[in-house]
């Protein structure tokens, strides 16, 4: 189940990022506040999406499995055995298993496992760091309802803060720097705390944490950032009016900065050397402030455009076979004895096929084949059945999985030891 996510997961990510990508090109270059809600929602859909197509598969392929017209005609029908799961569908994944002596999708667990605890516990210093700097912060002023306050150990301005936001500035650049230097900067956090930056950043941190091994998660994250400084950028200069002279004073004060420690948990105003030029090229680009206001229908179109991505791969996505079954679990009365231990490791097998019931009327006019697969318990029991591969006709398809559930299995073993397997039923059906 595991391995099948995390594979449908990295090609539906990348599908998401294309359309992100493409809808912010079209944004209007100085938007960058739409641009940036059009990545807040490719990461939400990057970690939803494939989570809510494996849980319509099921319901799409009930909704095809009924879309399929019924035939009439004449004919007979010849029963198959189509073998075993681990022999066919899950090929692609064997020279996992043979490389790693178990179950891919056990070594995919520990190591998403191993890897977001570490993640998290980045975040989690992080946090303490922060929570630090707060506690020692002495307040310096307060800028509407909001806490501007000074703390020793800090190298760059940051917002911090959800319920109750605060912007930290470093001792040095209050001390130093000259009164419009200050506002601008300060003017840059607020606008973090306006527009909420604060929740959004942790936000998209423990999605990275969550899915640290998909890389679209990571390219979601690094739009964000960029456009999110923008953001804050137009905002400020909105309100102060000077662009010129706002890109002059964050060029000073990065020059100031020597160092620039990394706070995941808060943006600040000063990143990356490359990304801080990049801005202010953009700042000094017309000189005019920009747009700083949403563009809903974009962003509208854009999220409309994910969800019809969750309903194709819903119905498009492979997903592994043993799921629950279309129909309810089918129980019978008696366990079927466990085969001798000659070989002791052996798949699912039928010890009695029954025929598909089909009547003479719905018999299909050309040759048709479906495959069930069913899951088999250690007992022997038939537990839960799907189709598999449907004959594209309705009729037929019913008929072959209760079939498949009526009939009787020899559980897979592994060293002699009964286990839960999965076999493949298929009727082919000829006119």
């Amino acid at each position: 189940m595991i391995a099948f996510f995390v594979l449908n997961a990295l090609w539906q990510g990348f599908a998401v990022v294309l359309v992100a990508s493409v809808a912010a090109r079209l944004c209007a270059k100085e938007n960058a506040a739409t641009r940036y809600a059009l990545w807040f929602a490719a990461l939400w859909a990057i970690v939803l999406v494939p989570l809510l197509a494996a849980a319509l598969a099921p319901a799409m392929q009930v909704l095809a499995w009924a879309s399929h017209g019924s035939g009439a005609g004449h004919g007979t029908f010849s029963l198959v055995t189509a073998g075993t799961l681990s022999t066919q569908a899950a090929a692609p994944l064997s020279w996992l298993a043979r490389f790693c002596g178990a179950a891919p999708s056990l070594w995919l667990a520990i190591v998403w496992i191993g890897g977001s605890a570490l993640a998290l516990g980045r975040l989690a210093l992080s946090y303490a760091r922060i929570a630090s700097l707060r506690r020692g912060a002495v307040l310096w002023s307060r800028i509407d309802g909001v806490e501007v306050s000074i703390a020793d150990d800090l190298t760059v301005p940051i917002a911090t803060g959800i319920r109750s936001p605060v912007v930290l500035l470093p001792r040095a650049l209050a001390e130093h720097a000259g009164a419009a230097d200050l506002r601008y900067t300060i003017e840059h956090e607020l606008a973090h705390v306006r527009r909420g930056d604060v929740l959004g950043n942790a936000i998209a941190r423990l999605a990275e944490a969550f899915m640290f091994w998909n890389p679209w998660v990571h390219v979601a994250g690094r739009n964000l950032i960029r456009e999110r400084e923008a953001a804050c950028d137009d905002r400020a200069v909105r309100r102060t009016g000077r662009p010129r002279e706002y890109a002059a004073s964050l060029a000073a004060i990065a020059r100031r900065v020597k160092a620039s420690r990394t706070y995941l948990l808060t943006p600040g105003a000063i990143g990356s050397r490359n990304a801080l030029v990049a801005r202010i090229e953009r700042l000094m680009d017309d000189g005019t402030p920009r747009d700083s206001n949403l563009n809903y229908f974009t962003l509208g179109v854009a999220v409309m455009i994910f969800a019809a991505l969750t309903l194709a791969f819903g119905a498009l996505a492979p997903a592994p076979v043993p799921a629950a079954g279309v129909l309810p679990p089918v129980q019978y009365g008696a366990a079927v004895a466990a085969a001798s231990c000659q070989n002791p490791n052996a798949g699912v097998t039928a010890i009695n096929p029954a025929a598909p019931d089909l009547p003479h009327a719905q018999m299909p006019a050309h040759p048709v084949s479906a495959i069930v697969a069913v899951t088999v318990a250690a007992n022997g029991k038939a537990t839960a059945a799907r189709v598999y591969k449907s004959s594209g006709n309705a009729n037929v398809d019913r008929a072959v999985l209760t079939a498949a559930e009526k009939s009787t299995y020899a559980p897979k073993r592994v060293n002699c030891t009964a286990v839960t397997g999965t076999y493949l039923f298929k009727a082919d059906f000829a006119p």
